[in-house]
C-alpha cells in the first residue's frame, strides 16, 4: 500500500485496500464489525453491489497479500451460491473459502439430420446456397453492466424493503444473529449481551412471526432445556439486507409486532411456502372434483327416485307425498301398467330396482383440507461463518 502513514486499525487498513482497488467506499462497500456475545471478535466489509463482489472475487489473492504486508491480516472468502455471482467475506477472523465458478452450461449437440433415400431424377435441382451464418451475439458494453447492476440493487433494495421490520424485530434478529438470544430452563426468554453480566429479559411476544416467515428457528445445541434461537439462512441473508440497505423500520405497536411476516423475497421459505400452496390447490381441486361427482351421482338417483315414486303413486291414488314412501321392491302388475298407462322405461327401472335396489349415493363427508404449517428451517451452518474467537481483532 502507498500510504504516508501506516493504518491504526483494521478498519481502515482494509478500506485502503479496496479503495486502491478502485472501489468506493459508502456505495460499494462499507466495513464494520462483528460481534458475539457482546464482544467485538473482528472486522469484516460489507460488499453493496456486485461489482464490489467481482473486483474483491477476482483480486482476493492481491488482497490477501497487500494485508499480510501490514500490521491486519485479512482473508477473503469467495462463494458461488447462486449461479455465476460471486458472494465474497473479507473479515480478520474465521475461516477460508474459496469455490470455483460454476462451470457454464454445455450446449447440446445438434442431432445428425436422418438421410434421405437417393432418387434419381431426370434434372438436377440447383443447390440452394448455404444461408449466411447468424451474428454471434457482442458481449454485454459497459452500458449494460451498469444496467444489469441497477436493476440487481433495485431487487435487493425491494427485497430489504419488504421486510416490514420493526426496529424491536430487527434488534431482536440482530441478537439472534449474534448467538446471545436464549431461553433459560424457566422457559423465559432473555438476550445476553455480553458474558458475565446480567441478561435482559425479552417479550417473546415478537418472536413468533420471525419464526413463522423462516427468519428464526429455535434450536437445543446443548442438549434439552437449553434452547438457543438461531438464524436461518434466510435470516441470515435477510439481516444482511437489511444491514446493507438500512431500510426505514415500520412503527408498530405490540399487537402489530404480533401479527404475520412476509418471509423474504426469494428465498427458501418462499419458494417451499409456493410449493406447498401449489400443492394444497391440487389437493383442493381434487376434493372437488369428488365432491361435483357424488353430487351428480346423488341428483342421479334422486331423480330416478322420483319418478319411481310418481308410478307408485298414480297406481295407489296418492298426491302427496310428505310422509309416504314407495315401498321396497314394489312392481305394478301387468293391469295396473294397462289401466294406468304407466311409461315402459319406468316400469323396467322399477323391476331392476326391485331385483337389486340401488342405496341413496352418499356425499363426502370430510372436513375441508386445511393448508399444513410448513416444518421450521434448519439453522444456518455454523461452518458458514467459522469464528477464531483468538484472532486478533
Amino acid at each position: 500500500m502507498s500510504t504516508s502513514t501506516p493504518p491504526k486499525s483494521p478498519t481502515v487498513a482494509i478500506a485502503r485496500i479496496l479503495r486502491g482497488l478502485g472501489l468506493v467506499q459508502g456505495s460499494d462497500f462499507r466495513v464494520t464489525g462483528d460481534y458475539r456475545n457482546g464482544e467485538r471478535i473482528g472486522t469484516y466489509v460489507l460488499a453493496l453491489t456486485r461489482n464490489a463482489d467481482e473486483v474483491i472475487a477476482t483480486n482476493a489473492d492481491e488482497i490477501e497479500r497487500l494485508s499480510q504486508e501490514g500490521e491486519f491480516v485479512f482473508r477473503v472468502s469467495v462463494r458461488y451460491p447462486c449461479g455465476d455471482r460471486p458472494m465474497t467475506t473479507v473479515a480478520n477472523y474465521g475461516s477460508r473459502v474459496r469455490e470455483a465458478p460454476p462451470a457454464p452450461a454445455d450446449e447440446p449437440e445438434p442431432s445428425p439430420a436422418p438421410q434421405a433415400p437417393e432418387m434419381v431424377a431426370p434434372t438436377p435441382e440447383p443447390v440452394a446456397a448455404d444461408p449466411t451464418p447468424e451474428p454471434e451475439p457482442a458481449a454485454p458494453g459497459p452500458a449494460d453492466k451498469l444496467v444489469a447492476a441497477a436493476r440487481e440493487q433495485d431487487w435487493e433494495s425491494r427485497r430489504a424493503s419488504a421486510l416490514n421490520w420493526s426496529a424491536g424485530q430487527a434488534d431482536l434478529m440482530d441478537a439472534a444473529g449474534a448467538a446471545s438470544l436464549l431461553f433459560g430452563r424457566d422457559g423465559v426468554l432473555r438476550h445476553h449481551p455480553r458474558p458475565g453480566r446480567p441478561a435482559r429479559t425479552v417479550a417473546d411476544g415478537r418472536l413468533r412471526p420471525l419464526v413463522d416467515a423462516g427468519f428464526l428457528v429455535i434450536t437445543e445445541p446443548y442438549g434439552p432445556g437449553s434452547k438457543r434461537v438461531s438464524v436461518t439462512d434466510d435470516g441470515r441473508e435477510a439481516l444482511l439486507l437489511w444491514r446493507r440497505w438500512r431500510p426505514t423500520p415500520m412503527a408498530k405497536d405490540r399487537h402489530q409486532e404480533r401479527e404475520p411476516l412476509r418471509p423474504l423475497l426469494g428465498g427458501r421459505q418462499a419458494a417451499r411456502a409456493s410449493r406447498a400452496f401449489t400443492e394444497f390447490t391440487k389437493k383442493l381441486e381434487a376434493e372437488r372434483a369428488e365432491l361435483y361427482a357424488a353430487m351428480e351421482q346423488l341428483h342421479a338417483w334422486e331423480d330416478r327416485d322420483a319418478r319411481l315414486w310418481d308410478a307408485w303413486a298414480r297406481v295407489n291414488g296418492i298426491t302427496h307425498r310428505l310422509g309416504r314412501n314407495r315401498p321396497a321392491a314394489w312392481v305394478p302388475t301387468d293391469e295396473e301398467i294397462e289401466q294406468h298407462r304407466l311409461d315402459p322405461d319406468v316400469v323396467a327401472e322399477l323391476r331392476a330396482d326391485a331385483e337389486c335396489p340401488q342405496p341413496r349415493p352418499e356425499l363426502p363427508t370430510g372436513r375441508a383440507a386445511l393448508m399444513p404449517d410448513l416444518p421450521p428451517l434448519p439453522p444456518a451452518r455454523d461452518e458458514i461463518v467459522q469464528l477464531d474467537l483468538f484472532h486478533a481483532a
